[in-house]
Parts: C-alpha cells; sequence; structure tokens
C-alpha cells in the first residue's frame, strides 16, 4: 500500500516559490507610478492588462496567510487542548524564527540605506531625537504598521500582520475546535464589517482584520486535510495523463475566471474573494504543479528563500538599482532582472548570516527560548 499523499513541507514550499514569483510582479508593476519616468516597452498585451495583472498578483498575500494559517495549524494540532506550556513554546518558537531573520535584513539594510541612500533615513525624521528612536525601535520590532508609524521599507507593512497571525492564532484554534468553522466564520464576518465601517475604509486599520478569513481557510483545509483529498480526486480513472490533463485545463481555465472574480469584486467584501481565490492557487499549485520535476525543484528553491527575498528585494527595485532595473524595459526581463538580483542577494544574506555567527547565536537563544 502506498504512502498516504499529504499536503507537505516540500510542497509548502513550492507554492511560497509561486507566490515569491508573483509578488515580485505585483511590485514591479502595479501602478504606473512604480515604473515612470521609465521608457517601458509593453508587449502585445500592453500597458493597462500587464498593470490589471500586477494588482490581481497582490493575492501572493493571501497565499502566504493562507499557508500561515495551514502550517501553525498543522503544529497546534499536535498540542494537547490543555497543554498551555505547549501552546506558548509554540508561539515563542513561531515569533523567534519570525523576528531573527527579520532583525538580521533590518540592520544590514539600515546600514546599507546609511551608506548607499542617506535619505532614506529621514522617514524617522522627527525634531526630537527619542522620537526618531522609538520610531526606529517599533520598525526593528516589526509593528509599526499596527501603529500607524513609519517604515524604512514599505513592504515591510506585512511583518505586523504576520506577528498579529502568530499571536491570535492559538485562540483561533481553540475556538474553532470547540465551535466548528460555521461560528467562527461569521464572527469573522462580523468584525470585518465593524472595522471596515468604522475606520471607513482605512487600509492601515482594515488591513490587520480582512486576512482573518484567509487564515481560517487555511486552518479548516488543515483540519480537514481538504487540499490533498481533493488531489487524489480522479476524473479519468484509468489514465493518470489523461486525468492530469483534463484537471490541467479545467484548473487554469478557473484561474482566468478567479482573475475577473478577484478584480470586479467590491471592496467591502474583497477580503472574502482573496480567500477563497487564494485558497484555489494553491491547491492548483498542488495539483498541477507541485509533481512535475525540475520545475517544483526550481520553484521549492525561491520558497526556501522567499523569506529574505520578501524582506530584502525592495532594497534593490526601488532604492539602489532602480534605474539598473528598470533600464531594461521589457516588463518580462525587468522581472526575470530582478528576481535573480534578489536570489542573490538572498544566499548572500544566508553567508553572511552563517559566517558571522548569526546564525549559531540566535540557535542557542532559540533553544533557551523554547524551553
Amino acid at each position: 500500500m502506498g504512502d498516504k499523499i499529504t499536503f507537505s513541507k516540500k510542497d509548502t514550499l513550492v507554492v511560497k516559490g509561486v507566490a515569491i514569483i508573483i509578488m515580485l510582479f505585483h511590485h514591479c508593476f502595479t501602478s504606473a507610478d512604480r515604473y515612470a519616468g521609465y521608457d517601458i516597452v509593453f508587449s502585445s498585451i500592453g500597458e493597462a492588462l500587464t498593470v490589471e495583472i500586477a494588482s490581481f498578483f497582490k493575492i501572493c498575500v493571501a497565499i502566504f496567510v493562507f499557508i500561515s494559517g495551514y502550517g501553525i495549524s498543522i503544529s497546534l494540532s499536535k498540542i494537547q487542548s490543555n497543554d498551555f506550556a505547549g501552546y506558548k513554546k509554540q508561539l515563542a518558537k513561531r515569533y523567534f524564527s519570525l523576528m531573527t531573520v527579520f532583525w538580521f535584513i533590518y540592520i544590514l539594510g539600515l546600514i546599507s540605506s546609511a551608506i548607499i541612500k542617506p535619505s532614506m533615513l529621514n522617514v524617522y525624521k522627527k525634531p526630537f531625537w527619542l522620537n526618531c528612536v522609538l520610531l526606529a525601535f517599533l520598525d526593528f520590532m516589526g509593528v509599526s504598521e499596527l501603529f500607524g508609524t513609519p517604515t524604512l521599507i514599505g513592504t515591510w507593512w506585512y511583518m505586523s500582520l504576520a506577528i498579529l497571525i502568530v499571536a491570535i492564532m492559538p485562540l483561533l484554534y481553540r475556538l474553532y475546535k470547540k465551535f466548528g468553522c460555521l461560528p467562527i466564520m461569521m464572527l469573522t464576518f462580523l468584525v470585518c464589517n465593524i472595522v471596515h465601517r468604522a475606520y471607513e475604509d482605512n487600509v492601515i486599520n482594515f488591513d490587520m482584520v480582512r486576512w482573518i478569513f484567509t487564515l481560517e481557510l487555511g486552518m479548516i483545509c488543515a483540519d480537514k486535510d481538504l487540499l490533498a483529498r481533493i488531489k487524489v480526486f480522479h476524473i479519468v480513472k484509468k489514465s493518470k495523463v489523461w486525468d492530469y490533463i483534463i484537471k490541467f485545463i479545467v484548473m487554469t481555465a478557473g484561474l482566468v475566471l478567479c482573475f475577473f472574480f478577484r478584480q470586479r469584486s467590491v471592496w467591502a467584501i474583497g477580503y472574502i474573494c482573496d480567500g477563497l481565490v487564494s485558497a484555489y492557487v494553491v491547491l492548483y499549485c498542488y495539483v498541477i504543479l507541485c509533481d512535475i520535476p525540475i520545475l517544483n525543484k526550481v520553484l521549492g528553491f525561491l520558497g526556501k528563500h522567499s523569506y529574505n527575498i520578501f524582506l530584502s528585494h525592495t532594497f534593490l527595485r526601488g532604492y539602489f538599482l532602480k534605474d539598473f532595473i528598470y533600464g531594461f524595459k521589457y516588463p518580462i526581463v525587468i522581472f526575470i532582472v530582478l528576481l535573480a538580483l534578489s536570489v542573490i542577494l538572498s544566499l548572500a544574506i544566508d553567508l553572511l548570516k552563517k559566517y558571522s555567527g548569526y546564525d549559531k547565536l540566535t540557535g542557542k537563544l532559540m533553544k533557551a527560548v523554547c524551553k
């Protein structure tokens, strides 16, 4: 009897690889101001459709949230419901793993900015020096978005969300196991609508709650093992090749529908669209891409470096090498150059962490924190 099919860590890396690819394209072309002043030569699909596709690729955020909900739920499922020490240990481990990489890249980015582009540090500029230190500290702790304070790199707004996810997942998981999915979904819709109306579309506040629905979808899919159960379903039972071909055609058509569904949705229910679409994209990657030789290795490699790339690529695209990157004129070439440079930078960061002793230090601290 064969091994049970599961949505494994390798599969997760493939999905993260896809997510980081579309994130880079999104950040390059999501609006005209990103490439303003550069002579960009758009292909036959035109500028408008390129920007529209890049806008759709904002779904990368929801994909990472879904994956977080899925992965954390798997970890929490191994802890007894009354084992509060176990929950505390899991929370500390997740938080520390999240922040140690960020802290290293933050310090590296701060030093690089001071040397290469000092004007970037003006984001912390205040009349009183203590206020400057406070703003930098909040950014260093990854909570600038929560407090509505400036951040060195705009992309880092996600750190506040990531920290919030780590903090609320144990509670969310316990509520789900006690009351089931319907009550917590209804509560989520209620909270999202209240916050949405109270803050009148203020993204800073709404972004901290609008992803809870996506997080819950990831949690439910993990608990019910939905991804694997769907993957093992065969449309054509007698032929794996034809089964794959039909799934590829049908699910790719579904991706196109997801594009129109999300891009034409009303902002007030956008969080629902993002949750459903991200779940579908994850499923598509799992069913269609994860078993393709070589491609799954490449995507898995990118997935392994996705966190480094997320944290550091904006330094290249938005500041240090912007003229160089956008100077390649063609969107696909610009994207490939940014991807290549981001991977090289990620590899350099890993080497620096290793040979500086940072990895060894954080490893020891991790053991101490998670005792």
